[in-house]
């Protein structure tokens, strides 16, 4: 993982089940700066208050849990996922 990545996530595991789904468990002390970054991005599909959100960015789908964890799907490896974790993660731009 990159350092940007490693600054904000803890570790990313494949989920069981569907193929292509993962869950990445954000770090303790970076969990609303990462939630803030990741909506700053994303295109909100579904929210439910103060539990989670469920958005889509760059045509993967993206669910955030305030437990500090993040359910990426859509993607073929871990490589792939820690790119995309890359991009969504780094600074808005204005």
């Amino acid at each position: 993982m990159s350092g940007l990545v490693r600054e904000f996530v803890a570790r990313v595991e494949e989920a069981c089940g569907e193929e292509g789904n993962f869950v990445v468990i954000l770090r303790h002390g970076k969990v609303r700066e990462t939630m803030d970054r990741v909506l700053s991005k994303c295109t909100v599909e579904k929210s439910i208050s103060g539990i989670m959100v469920k958005g889509a960015w760059m045509g993967k789908e993206v669910t955030l849990f305030a437990t500090g964890r993040m359910l990426l799907k859509g993607f073929k490896d871990k490589t792939e996922v820690e790119s995309f974790l890359e991009e969504l993660l780094s600074p808005a731009e204005t």
